[in-house]
């Protein structure tokens, strides 16, 4: 009696077991939503743009002119490193100056930084020339007004980058015979360092004098 009702169990379970089966192979999954084209197009999925705060605070700010570099960040630097190399020759005898110490090594190699730097300012775009209303140093010299020698950089902006790179090239290259505490090399390199300079103030700052050299 038992193995009868038992037996009716397991039929049982076994037809609804097969419905079951039945059911799940001839019912279709459900498909994932295709993305609507609002979703698609939303802010949300766009690349994320830079907040407008940020741009803006981004904007460089120009604090000092082109002169303004020229004579507290070229000049200065590369005075120190003309400086920093000399013979001279007197009636006692011949002196050689040289860097004796570290810190006197440091010192140069803050120069040449600051001075290869400052090349990446001064070719920054639209940067006064002047501070307002200044006009040139000696009014009587062979200097240029500032705002000439604005308009001549801004004719001819791809010979001013030129120049502005030969000096940084110079300034890189003193600097790794500074690294290198190579006396002879930076006192032979001195002239090449000069002339940079020399060729751009020659082109835009007194014309008159590079007229007169020829």
């Amino acid at each position: 009696m038992r193995i009868a009702v038992w037996l009716g169990v397991a039929a049982t379970v076994a037809v609804l077991a097969c419905e079951v089966t039945a059911q799940q192979t001839t019912t279709p999954k459900p498909s994932a939503p295709k993305p609507s084209a609002r979703a698609a197009t939303s802010p949300a999925a766009a690349k994320p743009q830079p907040a407008t705060a940020t741009t803006a605070n981004e904007r460089f700010r120009y604090i000092a002119s082109v002169r303004d570099i020229m004579h507290v960040l070229v000049e200065a630097n590369a005075d120190k490193i003309f400086d920093a190399v000399a013979i001279d020759v007197t009636a006692a005898g011949i002196r050689e100056k040289r860097p004796q110490t570290d810190e006197e090594w440091d010192e140069l190699e803050h120069a040449a930084v600051a001075l290869a730097e400052a090349v990446n300012l001064i070719k920054m775009p639209n940067r006064p020339m002047a501070r307002k209303g200044e006009m040139n140093v000696d009014p009587e010299g062979p200097e240029l007004p500032p705002a000439e020698i604005a308009a001549r950089v801004n004719r001819t902006r791809t010979q001013w980058i030129r120049y502005a790179n030969e000096l940084q090239d110079a300034a890189v290259q003193t600097l790794a015979l500074i690294e290198k505490k190579d006396v002879k090399g930076l006192f032979e390199f001195g002239g090449a360092l000069d002339m940079a300079c020399e060729n751009c103030h020659l082109e835009y700052w007194y014309p008159d004098d590079k007229k007169n050299r020829k």
